[in-house]
């Protein structure tokens, strides 16, 4: 494959879709109610329309990130952007239920975004550089996920949310254009195909699994129908592990760097079940009332900008993260990340009904996911072969939702368990119990990171960023490293 167009103009592309589809999703959670009233909705119907969009990213990142290791890659991101602009449209005219159900349904193609551009970054930087690149992508996805509640209240309250759609679909339109010229054709260096009975149990098992967890809350933490959907998904999990260790071509190969990828696998989902504090905890906290004795007062825009430090942050530590590991090598990175999160755990234990105390546990939340998320994907991708960089960088990805959907329900559980009277808000007790279960879970990814390989003896996506460009071959002609096992 060629080395141009400039690398540099093709990383800000598929950027610029990373950012705008996921500030998109980052905005409707706040614009809920609005949209609910929009299409004549039930609470309950529309929260399971936004479910939707989680078990369709669920099923489709894996399938799609593995085509993109069989396929050109430019034909795949034409397509997922073209599916998720499809998605938007549809949702953004949706009238009832039904339509913005299918809507978002075609949106969660999306989700495979990231990954499918952590792919890219490696086909077409140098080697050196990929590091860097994915520091970007990882970082703008924490920024835009940090900075959409905050501005979700006031684009709604000035033009209504359906812009919220329009503005999203007019910014893919342009970067589908623009994918279409700045993107070169990416094909594999040898064919390949698509393992489908193995993407077939992965979807199955993913989606029993979250179906339990989403409904856990209404049928009970220890009712049979939740304990029998966590069977079924480790029957199915656990058949899709054997398909993928004895197929030659499998959808995710389980026998590339298989330490790596469990310990990847399980920290991913720490991060989801820590990013729990952002997007549920915090904005609970703030909108408590004064009287409560810990309360801001607070409305949901001021959730918003308590959070943008999350954003902020998450970026400038996602950006500076391969510096960190040329220093410290990612075991340290990781265990370091995931330190700093647990000082937000701490902190937010002091926050009471201090603004400045929130800001700050979100700054170091917002730290401590971007350093161990962007080294997790920069350890991933690199203890593989480049043709695989797709398909594996996509496991990270789904297993942060599934994290972050099981943090979610337990959040809201632990939080509705222990109700002021007459307040109708959490007890400050309900707070401080999630923010230990939190610090706990955490503290158990501490673990998990010390037992990472210290350094990588030789993957080319992990060289030191002083070394010339003209002593590295290109990842697509040059065979992988494996990491220390």
């Amino acid at each position: 494959m060629s080395a141009s167009p400039k690398p540099s103009r093709i990383l800000l592309v598929v950027t610029c879709g990373v950012i705008v589809y996921f500030l998109l999703e980052s905005m409707l959670a706040p614009a809920l109610p609005d949209i609910q009233a929009g299409v004549g909705g039930t609470p309950a119907s529309v929260a399971w329309v936004f479910t939707g969009l989680l078990l369709s990213s669920a099923v489709t990142t894996p399938l799609v990130s593995r085509l993109a290791d069989v396929a050109d890659k430019r034909k795949v991101l034409l397509g997922v952007l073209a599916v998720v602009a499809a998605g938007v449209a549809l949702a953004g005219s949706a009238t009832s239920v039904l339509p913005l159900a299918i809507g978002q349904i075609l949106q969660g193609a999306g989700l495979c975004l990231a990954p499918l551009a952590t792919g890219i970054v490696r086909d077409v930087q140098p080697p050196h550089l990929v590091r860097r690149g994915n520091g970007i992508i990882i970082g703008s996805v924490t920024f835009t996920t940090g900075l959409g509640p905050a501005l979700a209240g006031p684009i709604v309250t000035a033009v209504g949310y359906r812009w919220l759609f329009w503005g999203a679909l007019l910014l893919l339109v342009v970067i589908c254009l623009a994918t279409a010229r700045v993107v070169p054709p990416m094909r594999p260096p040898r064919r390949g195909v698509v393992d489908w009975s193995g993407a077939a149990l992965l979807a199955g098992g993913l989606l029993v699994l979250l179906i339990g967890v989403t409904e856990a809350p209404v049928w009970g933490w220890l009712s049979s129908g939740l304990l029998g959907s966590m069977a079924g998904s480790l029957v199915l999990l656990a058949a899709f592990v054997l398909v993928e260790l004895r197929v030659e071509q499998p959808l995710v190969d389980l026998r590339l760097g298989r330490r790596v990828l469990g310990l990847t696998a399980l920290l991913s989902f720490v991060v989801g079940f820590a990013t729990t504090l952002a997007y549920v905890c915090i904005p609970n906290l703030v909108a408590a009332p004064g009287s409560s004795g810990y309360g801001l007062g607070g409305t949901a825009a001021t959730a918003g900008l308590l959070l943008v430090p999350f954003g902020l942050a998450g970026a400038v530590a996602a950006a500076v993260t391969g510096p960190l590991d040329r220093l410290l090598g990612p075991r340290l990175v990781i265990v370091l990340g995931n330190v700093l999160t647990l000082g937000s755990c701490a902190t937010l234990l002091a926050a009471a009904s201090s603004a400045a105390v929130v800001a700050i546990a979100a700054g170091l939340l917002g730290i401590g996911i971007g350093l161990v998320f962007t080294e997790l994907i920069n350890v991933v991708t690199g203890s593989v072969p480049a043709e695989r960089a797709s398909s594996v960088a996509g496991l990270p990805f789904v297993l942060r939702s599934v994290g972050g959907t099981l943090g979610s329900q337990i959040s809201g559980s632990v939080l509705a368990s222990e109700v002021i009277p007459g307040a109708g808000v959490p007890s400050w007790n309900a707070f401080t119990t999630m923010f230990w279960v939190t610090l706990a879970v955490v503290a158990a990814a501490v673990v998990l990171g010390v037992v990472l390989p210290a350094r990588s003896r030789n993957s080319p996506a992990l060289e030191s960023e002083s070394t010339p460009d003209s002593a590295i071959a290109h990842p697509m002609q040059k065979g992988n490293r494996k990491w220390d096992r």
